[in-house]
């Protein structure tokens, strides 16, 4: 009797922690690691200023955990956490710890009905083109320097590839290969201060919105960020349709302006290729009226077997708001070898051909000093590793 009440406390004492694992269990690590040596330069860049230099670059690392509780009769508690991993330090953005800024999180409910949830996380509008984003959105050589961006406005650069905080979101099941996904935020979002344009011609519409004004009772109406997209993804064929709205009150002003985006992305893939193209409007509110511009993006990638995969995407904006010379071109390459499941070593090279009144530049905080009129390039090379 007292060897069998023995065996029974060491039993217990064992798998006491493996019961309160199990009951924590829910939660998954992952992460995605991409660092690579860079060579940028900028044509035109100010004398002040070296215009090519050497860099190390973090791109879109991440770190983060997500997880369900499953609540019975099919419904589940679901979260996120997640931050941006800084590989370079302070190189290229960031406050130099290892974690140094929020990415997608989240705390929300899933079920038959879709999924609900509050927190930080990417627009409908910016996922509708990650299908055919060959650079995961924050690379030198991303469309995004181009797409959802508007050249020469403070805060201009990636106006509409927004990871937006204050938000609810709302997508709905699958329903055969068929989606729509829906955020509201009450957070002010892209109305922008300075002019139309750095230098050149301006017409008089050109008056700058001003800067947006903190989330106050002073603000003339309710900031917000609205932003929907219904997406088909089955077998070879995807196609999405976006649109996303911003409204504040900008500092200066007395009444809300409106920032306006449409966007359709389509794509064919299969095990050999994949060709996709996208098409986007923007128009941005100003005190005199709102200001436009087009643009496309052309993007293909190859498998070969054995070999690697190659990619190329072109971009092309047009003039905004009327305004001569402000638009511009990107040509972006890249070659990516599977070294095993999970880790790739890749190469890339990017060009950026701004018209002379346009000043378009890298995505995100991978910019370079550059005058209106400059042609931004550059080189990388890296290893991108996903666990």
């Amino acid at each position: 009797m007292q060897k069998k009440i023995i065996a029974l406390a060491i039993a217990s004492a064992l798998t006491a922690p493996a019961l309160a694992f199990a009951d924590t269990a829910n939660a998954n690590f992952y992460g995605v690691l991409n660092g690579d040596v860079e060579l940028v330069k900028a044509g035109g860049a100010p004398a002040t200023v070296a215009t090519s230099r050497g860099r190390i670059t973090s791109n879109a690392s991440r770190f983060g955990l997500n997880g369900s509780d499953d609540l019975g009769n099919g419904l589940s508690a679901i979260y996120q956490i997640e931050s941006r991993v800084n590989l370079a330090g302070t190189e290229t953005g960031g406050g130099g710890g290892v974690f140094d800024g929020i990415r997608n999180t989240n705390l929300g409910l899933k079920g038959a009905f879709g999924t609900a949830f509050v927190g930080q996380w990417d627009t409908p509008f910016k996922v509708s083109h990650n299908k055919v984003e060959l650079f995961d959105n924050t690379t030198i050589a991303t469309a995004t320097a181009i797409l959802g961006s508007v050249s020469g406005r403070t805060g201009g650069q990636n106006l509409f590839n927004v990871r937006q905080g204050s938000s609810v979101q709302y997508w709905t099941p699958d329903m055969a290969g068929f989606k729509v996904m829906g955020a509201y935020s009450t957070k002010a979002a892209g109305i922008l201060s300075g002019p139309v344009v750095v230098s050149g011609p301006s017409p008089a519409s050109a008056a700058a919105s001003g800067s947006a004004a903190a989330d106050t009772a002073n603000n003339n109406g309710t900031p917000r960020l609205a932003s929907i997209s219904g997406a088909y993804d089955a077998g070879p064929i995807y196609v999405a349709l976006a649109y996303e709205q911003h409204k504040a009150a900008p500092l200066g002003t007395a009444s809300a302006l409106t920032d306006k985006g449409t966007r359709l992305v389509g794509a064919f893939t299969t095990d050999a290729f994949q060709v996709g193209l996208t098409y986007e409007k923007l128009a941005i509110g100003t005190t005199t009226g709102d200001l436009s511009r087009n643009a496309f993006s052309v993007e293909g990638k190859f498998n070969i077997p054995a070999a690697g995969t190659i990619g190329a995407t072109f971009t092309k904006a047009g003039n905004y708001g009327g305004v001569a010379d402000t638009g511009a071109t990107q040509l972006s390459l890249r070659y990516g070898y599977m070294m095993s499941k999970r880790t790739e070593a890749y190469a890339m090279y990017t060009n950026i051909n701004n018209k002379a009144a346009a000043s378009y530049n890298f995505s995100d905080v991978a910019t370079i000093p550059a005058n209106v009129g400059s042609k931004v390039s550059g080189f990388g090379a890296g290893v991108r590793h996903t666990f």
